[in-house]
């Protein structure tokens, strides 16, 4: 059961205000904001929904953690691979970041949309985001898991180094020769 919102006195007089001046500036969408101004002056909490349906939960910082580990860790497998002089059988579709499934990772997958449109990850945020499969929800734990101790031994060999071998890119995506 989601948690009931409740508003004070000053926070629905604002939110109506600011309702109010949204009415005038996009009259297209007038009915809404009057609808939405009813439910605050009335104060029916039931309702308060309705406001809010356009806002979406916050992501916990735990969820945004893990989209960066695994932004992360395909950038390092991309510009390893791209570094490799012998390939082994390796291909950049192996280690190209799939995105995120947009009906089971709904949260992630808008995440990296928005990181995506920010610029940010650019040889790993390459096309669209949504994976279309459940795979990347059980694929990605997996690699990140195999990912670990490699990102340790680099970061306590102090090299500066994050250069992976072809053995350790085969490592972290799960490929057999």
């Amino acid at each position: 059961m989601e948690k009931q919102i409740t508003l004070t006195p000053f926070e629905r007089l604002s939110l109506m205000n600011q309702l109010s001046i949204l009415k005038i500036l996009d009259p297209d969408n007038a009915k809404d904001y009057d609808a939405q101004i009813e439910i605050l002056h009335g104060g029916y909490a039931i309702c308060y929904e309705e406001v809010f349906q356009a806002v979406f939960n916050e992501m916990p910082m735990e969820e945004c953690e893990y989209v960066y580990d695994v932004l992360d860790m395909h950038r390092t497998l991309i510009n390893s691979f791209n570094g490799l002089q012998d390939k082994q059988g390796l291909t950049a579709d192996d280690v190209r970041f799939r995105g995120f499934d947009g009906n089971n990772e709904t949260k992630r997958w808008a995440f990296a949309e928005y990181l995506q449109k920010k610029g940010r990850w650019q040889e790993t945020l390459v096309g669209g985001m949504n994976s279309h499969t459940e795979m990347t929800k059980h694929r990605y734990p997996q690699m990140l898991e195999r990912y670990e101790p490699i990102k340790r031994q680099i970061t306590d060999s102090l090299s500066g180094k994050w250069q992976l071998t072809a053995e350790q890119i085969k490592t972290v995506i799960g490929k057999k020769d």
